[in-house]
């Protein structure tokens, strides 16, 4: 998704209503799915203030609102039919779109996915493009993080967001993941965001070592085997400073 900054030179209601629902739908076609509180704060608004917008385009039918027994009353929306068909006409690919509900995950996915949601909200202005997880194009043997966004200067970052510990397997594995990914030049740096403060400072003791165990994932069985030679960080150039690591807690809902 490009990412389109607003047009404060707009004075007709029309046309700022237009651009606002342009910047709406092509955020949900990108994610699949966000809440009112975060779209409002996409259009540069509140939630409040932004009520009559959204009821509309729920009255005209282009997004539709689904709740989740576990969204303790957080309005979300996603895509419809003629949503689609609007993009459609405006030019975007929809072939990856979403509108069912049941395609969304798990309750502990649709969070997590929000606060990649808001990370990626939070840096609109330091960035011109964004692509979340599901539609990184990447080589089959490279797993992809949760967003990459580019740069005006035209280099990619890689986005991961770690709302919950792994254990310390999974860990390197990640390390490792984007180590390859930053050696083959398939992005240029990477942000590992955090909810917890605790969780910041394990991964970041975790990274700082000499020495990091190399595991491999069997694609079938699924088990993580440790292999014996160690990948040492510090014998690649300027690796550790392609890692930043930053405590940004969930926006409150």
């Amino acid at each position: 998704m490009l990412i389109e900054q607003r047009d404060t030179s707009l004075r007709y209601p029309r046309a700022i209503k237009d651009e606002k629902t342009r910047l709406v739908l092509d955020w949900l076609l990108e994610f699949r799915f966000s809440s009112i509180d975060l779209l409002s704060k996409r259009i540069g608004s509140n939630s409040v203030n932004s009520n009559r917008f959204f009821n509309s385009l729920i009255k005209d039918g282009v997004i539709q609102s689904f709740k989740n027994v576990h969204t303790k009353n957080e309005r979300y929306v996603m895509l419809t039919r003629a949503g689609l068909s609007y993009l459609e006409v405006a030019g975007r690919d929809i072939a990856k779109a979403t509108t069912r509900v049941q395609h969304l995950g798990r309750y502990s996915h649709i969070i997590h996915d929000m606060a990649v949601q808001y990370a990626v909200l939070n840096r609109l202005d330091q960035f011109e493009e964004v692509i979340w997880d599901r539609h990184i194009d990447l080589p089959d043997h490279q797993e992809k993080p949760d967003a990459i966004l580019k740069s005006p200067r035209g280099y990619w970052v890689a986005l991961e967001y770690e709302r919950w510990r792994k254990d310390t397997k999974r860990i390197y594995i990640s390390f490792m993941n984007h180590a390859n990914a930053l050696s083959e030049k398939l992005y240029a740096g990477v942000f590992y965001l955090f909810d917890r403060d605790a969780d910041f400072k394990h991964y970041q003791k975790l990274f700082n070592e000499d020495e990091w165990p190399r595991y491999k994932r069997e694609r079938k069985s699924g088990r993580i085997k440790q292999l014996e030679s160690p990948y040492k960080p510090g014998d690649v150039k300027n690796l550790r400073k392609c890692f930043v690591f930053l405590h940004e807690p969930v926006e409150q809902q």
